[in-house]
């Protein structure tokens, strides 16, 4: 662990020197300071409950965003659309066509996925997030770094939309803007939004109070070194983000790894657009794997029907019921002890 407090030491130090470069001399139109004001209000608001409590409507992703990755994303699949899961909360991915078992549904390119090879080869971060992925170890280093990387693109997109530059924007754009990044937004919620006071009033003790502190501490500790690796990067390049801004890019970062990545075996995990829209089953209807060039191949496993929305498994139905919940904000059926969620 020496290399990773080596890391926490250096990156906090260059977060000091850091914060001038967000100070008052960065200003933002009075439109903008509206906006911050009012997506703080949505992230932050202590009269927010969990997403099934909700008074107010869901924050809903415009529908146009989602067409526009699924052009980018698949420019050749037919009949693939996404819109209101009949499974669970927010959207789904659904096929317009019959498609026979054992058939390729579509495939998503290497080059459209967020991957190890990318957190590597990032042109400023990639020498440090692969220090942090292999001192974490298998299991905890993977996420950490996607979550590191994906919280630059995230930022990236931030600075493009206030600038209102696309030359700001990078290749992940149009996936960004289907991301969850808050509380309701796309009827979505996490442990990870929510405030201390809430995972203990609504958990009490017990096993998954126990899990939701533990996941929370570690990506305070490990958002924290994560922060100051992205503050001092956005200052070297003059991109004008506050603090908190950074902050609430890192945990949506942690949030959207942490319950759509795919592939966690052998330095395969990743995120995987389109794909990751699909409801999980503990019966799909589809299979993914990855295939010789880094591509991800999804092939039927049953015939499907036109409009019938597409399923897959996310990481092991073996988790307990509090672990489902806690990593992916819902309970699959028949998970172990989900009465404990439940109650």
């Amino acid at each position: 662990m020496k290399v990773h407090a080596a890391i926490h030491a250096s990156t906090f130090s260059l977060w000091s020197l850091s914060c001038n470069a967000f100070s008052p001399s960065i200003r933002l139109t009075q439109s903008q300071n509206t906006k911050a004001a009012n997506d703080h209000k949505i992230n932050t608001s202590p009269n927010l409950k969990m997403y099934f409590d909700f008074q107010d409507d869901p924050i809903l992703i415009p529908p146009e965003n989602y067409d526009a990755l699924l052009r980018s994303t698949l420019p050749q699949a037919l009949g693939i659309s996404i819109a209101k899961s009949t499974i669970g909360h927010g959207h789904g991915l659904f096929t317009t066509n019959v498609i026979p078992a054992n058939t390729i549904a579509f495939t998503i390119p290497l080059e459209k996925c967020i991957t190890l090879d990318n957190v590597r080869s990032h042109p400023d971060l990639g020498r440090v997030l692969t220090i942090m992925q292999e001192d974490l170890g298998d299991e905890e280093g993977p996420i950490a770094s996607l979550a590191a990387f994906l919280a630059s693109e995230m930022l990236r997109e931030q600075c493009a939309e206030w600038e209102e530059d696309p030359s700001l924007s990078g290749p992940y754009a149009d996936y960004i803007k289907v991301l969850p990044t808050g509380r309701a937004v796309s009827e979505q919620d996490h442990v990870l939004w929510w405030s201390d006071e809430e995972v203990e009033r609504l958990f009490g003790d017990g096993a998954v109070y126990d899990k939701s502190m533990a996941l929370r501490d570690w990506v305070q500790t490990e958002g924290g070194i994560i922060e100051g690796m992205l503050v001092s990067d956005l200052a070297q390049k003059m991109m004008g983000l506050s603090i908190s801004q950074v902050r609430g890019a890192v945990t949506n970062a942690f949030v959207n790894v942490l319950n759509r990545s795919l592939f966690n075996e052998e330095d395969q995990q990743r995120l995987v657009p389109v794909l990751d829209m699909c409801a999980h089953s503990n019966e799909p209807n589809l299979h993914c794997e990855i295939d010789g060039r880094g591509n991800v191949v999804v092939t039927t496993k049953t015939d499907i029907q036109a409009g019938e929305e597409l399923s897959i498994k996310f990481y092991s139905t073996d988790f307990e019921g509090h672990e489902w919940y806690v990593m992916y904000g819902f309970i699959v059926p028949f998970a172990e002890n989900n009465s404990s969620v439940l109650s």
